[in-house]
């Protein structure tokens, strides 16, 4: 970068991103290759560990707490290790089995159940 002029050492991956997530609703990240998904979607996750990270994440206009963001959202990525001898229900059911509390009540269950259907 210092060759063509710029003395900032940074390289800015994403800038002004904005979005929203209605709760229950799959969401799908589509855009062309190099768009900036994957770092958006490390950055979101709290995956990106290297760099600088500037710049304010709010759910529901509140500051972002990786912990409950981390238990109420999942990331498949691109390239996941995926066992083709489970479905895609079981893989799900086994991912929340991981990170929810063993009292999920039994109409929780449910609700996932309805939504995933």
């Amino acid at each position: 970068m210092k060759t063509q002029g710029l003395e900032d050492d940074h390289l800015q991956l994403l800038r002004d991103v904005s979005g929203v997530f209605r709760p229950g609703i799959l969401t799908a990240l589509v855009g062309v290759s190099g768009a900036g998904k994957t770092t958006l979607m490390d950055v979101l996750a709290g995956r990106k560990t290297g760099g600088y990270i500037e710049g304010n994440i709010s759910i529901s206009g509140y500051p972002k707490n990786q912990a409950t963001f981390a238990r109420v959202s999942g990331y498949c990525e691109q390239n996941d290790i995926h066992s083709p001898h489970v479905t895609v229900y079981e893989s799900l059911v086994y991912s929340a089995w991981l990170r929810l509390p063993p009292d999920v009540t039994h109409e929780s269950r449910h609700f996932v159940k309805l939504v995933m259907h």
